[in-house]
């Protein structure tokens, strides 16, 4: 999860929708980000999603199901958002969980 955000993040930049819609590598890059971060989260046992009780696995699960499933209706202004908002928490909380795991 933490490599698919880290990925997102810098196929993103500083590009917005309006040019990340014209850019169908970059776009089908950042939709195989999310993608693999949906898998990996789901792959998560119950036990490990109790201890990081911060993450919202569903809609991260719920996110990929839609841009596996409904790819023709992708909206890249929420990816950006979710990009821009929400990627840098996630890989906030599981940086502090992998240096607890470390120590």
């Amino acid at each position: 999860m933490r490599k698919a955000a880290s990925d997102a993040i810098r196929v993103l930049g500083k590009r917005d929708a309006s040019q990340l819609d014209s850019d169908m590598v970059r776009s089908r890059a950042l939709v195989n980000c999310f993608t693999e971060i949906g898998e990996a989260a789901a792959r998560v046992t119950q036990a490990g999603r109790r201890q990081a009780a911060a993450i919202p696995w569903t809609e991260i699960i719920g996110m990929r199901n839609i841009v596996v499933h409904v790819y023709w209706g992708i909206d890249l202004s929420e990816l950006v958002k979710t990009v821009r908002n929400d990627l840098p928490k996630l890989l906030s909380v599981l940086d502090g969980l992998l240096k607890k795991r470390s120590s």
